[in-house]
């Protein structure tokens, strides 16, 4: 049998998802600073953990994960309609 981290790594965009939902449920009005904080421990904590060992290198993988990120910078109130580029910049 060959292992494949795929479902793992579905797993813990799964749980980066459900992090993001309770983000963005209990916090109404997020500042950008608290929403940096809140992002990093609950939801990067997921996505980091171990991740020397199942270092994604399929570029499927890849923007799966990147789309984690892309969803979550449109959050804090004033950014939806900025570009990527200036999301990830503030």
């Amino acid at each position: 049998m060959k292992s494949s981290f795929k479902e793992h790594i579905l797993a813990k965009i799964n749980k980066a998802y459900t992090m993001f939902g309770l983000i963005k449920r209990n916090f109404k009005y997020l500042t950008i600073p608290t929403f940096i904080l809140l992002c990093i421990s609950m939801v990067r904590s997921q996505l980091d953990y171990c991740s020397s060992d199942w270092a994604p290198y399929r570029k499927g993988d890849i923007e799966a994960l990147e789309k984690v990120q892309k969803r979550a910078t449109k959050i804090p109130s004033g950014m939806k309609n900025l570009p990527y580029s200036e999301r990830l910049k503030i």
